[in-house]
């Protein structure tokens, strides 16, 4: 019995007898006189089952979400000739326990956002899904602390000042580029990166003439950040949905207020992205909110050695993903909405 396995995947293994192998290629042995030609055949064959295994490899390996940096510039150019709305994804390189990548949050901010998109398009709006640049606010007390989840290996952080002005400068280049009206969702919701992503966007519209940003933030976070009330800062109206999230994935031993890691953001992923959750998530013991919070805010891995908080794993799954996602995708949907079909009020849009 021959094992092919074109990549390491606990969730991809095919197994090819020799009797495969003979009925793929013994016709042509049948049909073959030369044993060169023979040879140049047999390796055909091969090929072609090759390819196979390696079309069955790429289903396994899950969806991918195309943004600008797919495009060729006369493809942006001409995107941006139909519209000049753009969906920006906000990410963080951080750690996410054992069975997420560092990547999570971007990966899930773009995946969100290509769903958004959707919602925006049967609306009547299209939409240009900007570039991540993937990397945020991971210290929690003050720049570069070594708390928040900056004290875990894998995690990276910027100052402040550098955050903010590296996303002025990118709202900036893109506006230049045809872009007019910009959107940030963050999927990394750490207090100091969601006041920071704020920030940028207020010094955006204050210092780049013509363009209008806006950042959009799950409304339970708002009720808990140092952000003042403006026109371009819009409330995701229960965009986290505790309640939602607690029918669908139990409390465990404490009511959530997190969602790191845990059975919502498992979920997500197991939605957006399979092939880059860890397995063995299922019989990971609960971290509850509580050990979270009070690890990140101490700066003392000791009480959160999982580096998670949250809901439990035991229940996640892709259904559970995609019903988060869909709901999430409406409340960011509307949020949106209501700016660009916004007629006579005194936001700007």
């Amino acid at each position: 019995m021959l094992t092919i396995t074109p990549r390491k995947s606990a969730k991809f293994k095919r197994v090819i007898t020799t009797n495969e192998w003979d009925s793929k290629l013994g016709l042509i042995h049948m049909r073959t006189k030369s044993q060169g030609l023979k040879c140049t055949v047999i390796f055909a064959g091969l090929a072609l089952l090759m390819g196979a295994v390696a079309a069955d490899a790429q289903t396994a390996k899950g969806t991918t979400y195309p943004t600008m940096l797919d495009m060729t510039f006369p493809e942006f150019a001409a995107k941006v000739a139909r519209t000049d709305i753009m969906l920006l994804p906000v990410g963080a390189i951080e750690e996410h326990g054992a069975h997420l990548p560092l990547a999570t949050d971007t990966i899930e901010s773009v995946a969100q956002l290509s769903e958004v998109a959707q919602f925006l398009r049967r609306a009547g709006f299209e939409t240009v899904i900007g570039p991540p640049l993937n990397i945020g606010i991971t210290s929690e007390s003050g720049d570069m602390k070594r708390d928040g989840t900056y004290m875990y290996p894998g995690s990276l952080t910027v100052r402040t000042d550098t955050f903010v002005a590296l996303y002025v400068d990118l709202m900036r280049s893109l506006h230049d580029n045809g872009i007019n009206r910009i959107f940030l969702l963050s999927g990394h919701l750490a207090g100091p990166h969601v006041e920071a992503m704020a920030r940028a966007v207020m010094q955006a519209n204050r210092t780049v003439k013509g363009l209008k940003a806006y950042a959009l933030i799950d409304s339970e976070r708002l009720d808990r950040l140092k952000v003042a009330p403006d026109p371009h800062i819009l409330p995701i109206r229960k965009g986290m949905n505790f309640e939602m999230l607690t029918k669908l994935l139990g409390s465990g031993m404490e009511p959530a207020s997190a969602t790191h890691a845990d059975g919502s953001e498992v979920s997500q992923m197991l939605h957006f992205r399979p092939d880059m959750v860890r397995p063995g998530f299922e019989a990971l013991p609960q971290s509850p909110s509580s050990k979270f919070f009070e690890a990140v805010v101490t700066g003392d891995s000791s009480k959160d050695p999982s580096g998670t908080g949250g809901f439990p794993t035991d229940r996640a799954s892709a259904p559970i993903g995609k019903t988060i996602a869909d709901y999430r995708t409406a409340r960011i949907g509307e949020a949106i909405l209501a700016v660009l079909t916004a007629k006579s009020r005194n936001v700007p849009n």
